[in-house]
């Protein structure tokens, strides 16, 4: 019978493998991780180490009786070291014992995720040093806090997880410290959006360090004390580095697989990369943005779990495709909710639009209904009207506002077209003129002008 090796049990791989037996169950499917968890929510670990999801296992999105009955044969804590040219075959490492064997296969799908990337600093090692990424990564991390008992954590980093974990320390009674060599927050969040998420931190506590340069590692006994900086010594009990990730393919490096220059996987919109019988989905890959036309690395669960269905239907002799994707994210940071998709107005320049933007701020609800608060809304067009990207924060409704622009953007939608569009409208959830609309109509009337 035919054989799917799947490299990499989490939510494409999983995906890929359950959609391939539900469509062709005579496949024999075999799944190789090299962690020794499978298929669980990353996304959530924040939310356990705050205390706010009682337990990693919580996070477990497939049972083993599950992936038992489903009769895809799953071995942990087993890493591909290298594909094998021309042989069908990939060499495995058993990490328990370290001993290396060959897998066979007629389908090959690679969907290995990513690694944290972690600053290049001599010295930066300790066991209260953390990343976040994986459920190891948390559980030790929950350990630490619980039996030491840090008072202080310095988040390296500005993007999601770090925000996010700046609340989740707050929550466990630590005071947070936030570092970043730049000035961005969350990659291209605009000025006046970027302005009222800092305010937001600074009015919970963290203390902000923007423009800093890290140039020195303190410890002693095997544990950070402090980071030397361009602007004096900051000092914590914990530090996390959450400071981005890369895909993790350097076992594909020398091989037929196309990768572009960051290691991700170049892959088509059957997520198959060209050689014949491997295909790739998940955060080890590039995909198609929609506004540009051109390949992206935006690692995201959303889009691991569509290219994983995408491919194991290919896999099976479908005719399936993944289109591609227009950057939607979202996440939370104490009272403020923030979310972007789309271009923002310099990444339309570094793509070759000419754009034009607005932003307003408008009221989450009716003047005269109770509660709520200011939202923020930026728009980016190109000079014809094209809707390019959009940028939503406020206290609530930031999750459906982004959702309509990432909407308007797959379906190439005008600014036009958007300031007129048949939205909800009720007292309790938005005024009768949403935010959305009127940012729409300012940027329409910056282009008529």
């Amino acid at each position: 019978m035919p054989r799917l090796l799947v490299i990499g049990g989490m939510a494409a791989g999983m995906s890929a493998a359950s959609k391939l037996r539900r469509l062709r169950p005579e496949w024999e499917v075999a799944v190789l991780e090299a962690g020794p968890d499978l298929s669980y929510g990353a996304c959530g670990l924040p939310y356990v180490v705050g205390g706010i999801t009682p337990s990693f296992e919580d996070l477990s999105a497939l049972e083993p009786e599950e992936i038992a009955r489903r009769g895809i044969e799953v071995r942990l804590r087993q890493r591909v070291v290298e594909l094998m040219e021309g042989k069908k075959r990939v060499r495995v490492e058993d990490l328990a014992s370290g001993r290396r064997a060959e897998e066979s296969y007629d389908a090959l799908l690679v969907s290995t995720g990513s690694t944290p990337v972690l600053p290049d600093l001599r010295g930066l090692e300790g066991d209260n040093l953390f990343t976040l990424h994986d459920l190891p990564d948390g559980r030790r991390l929950s350990a630490f806090i619980q039996t030491v008992r840090p008072r202080s954590a310095l988040i390296w980093g500005t993007g999601y997880i770090a925000l996010e974990m700046a609340e989740n320390f707050a929550a466990r009674g630590m005071a947070v410290t936030l570092i970043n060599r730049s000035t961005r927050v969350l990659k291209n969040l605009v000025e006046p959006l970027r302005d009222r998420l800092l305010r937001e931190l600074e009015e919970r506590g963290v203390r902000l360090f923007l423009e800093t340069q890290v140039l020195e590692v303190l410890a002693a006994n095997g544990r950070l004390l402090a980071l030397r900086t361009d602007r004096g010594e900051l000092a914590a009990d914990l530090f996390l580095i959450a400071t981005g990730v890369r895909p993790a393919t350097d076992f594909l490096r020398g091989s037929p697989v196309p990768l572009a220059r960051n290691g991700a996987i170049q892959v088509d919109e059957t997520c198959a990369t060209g050689v014949h019988g491997i295909w790739a989905a998940g955060d080890c890959c590039e995909v198609r943005h929609l506004v540009t036309g051109r390949p992206v690395y935006i690692p995201l669960g959303t889009t691991a779990n569509k290219m994983g269905r995408v491919a194991g239907t290919n896999i099976a002799g479908g005719r399936e495709r993944f289109p591609g994707v227009v950057g939607t994210a979202i996440t939370r940071a104490f009272g403020l909710e923030v979310g972007v998709t789309g271009l923002g107005p310099a990444e339309a320049r570094e793509s070759g639009f000419d754009p034009a933007e607005a932003w307003i701020e408008a009221g989450s609800r009716a003047g005269y209904y109770p509660g709520g608060g200011g939202v923020l809304v930026h728009l980016t067009a190109d000079r014809r009207g094209r809707l390019l990207g959009g940028q939503v924060c406020g206290p609530e409704g930031t999750k459906g506002r982004i959702d309509t622009l990432a909407a308007a953007l797959t379906c190439g939608m005008k600014v036009e077209e958007l300031a007129m569009l048949d939205v909800a409208y009720a007292p309790p959830f938005a005024p009768v003129w949403d935010p959305l609309l009127v940012a729409a109509g300012v940027l329409k009337g910056n282009l008529d002008r």
